[in-house]
């Protein structure tokens, strides 16, 4: 059984373009799919591998922009607003539109 629901399109061309730089093969497959403003998965297997996709994106940006917390010593507004813009424009879209549909795993 295949689930399609509304997903917005620049988060899918966000994560379709990491599948590809990445090599992600079955993500690739997945976010092949469909259209453009629309997610369709077949299984909460491929629901957790987008959602992987979103997590490894978080875990990234927490190494490349550290200071990204106002509360550290070396908070740095630039670290903050990158930091930011992955937590708030890929993450959690992700994890909101496909939790809807599937239990999945968001832990980082």
């Amino acid at each position: 059984m295949s689930v399609t629901f509304p997903f917005p399109e620049s988060v899918k061309s966000s994560l379709k373009k990491i599948a590809i730089e990445r090599d992600y093969p079955v993500a690739n497959e997945i976010l092949a799919r469909g259209s453009e403003n629309e997610l369709t998965l077949t299984s909460a297997t491929e629901a957790q591998i987008i959602v992987n996709i979103a997590r490894v994106e978080m875990l990234n940006a927490s190494l490349t922009y550290p200071y990204w917390d106002e509360d550290d010593a070396n908070f740095d507004p630039l670290h903050e607003s990158a930091f930011q813009d992955v937590q708030m424009e890929l993450f959690e879209k992700v994890v909101m539109y496909i939790s809807q549909e599937f239990n999945v795993t968001t832990a980082i």
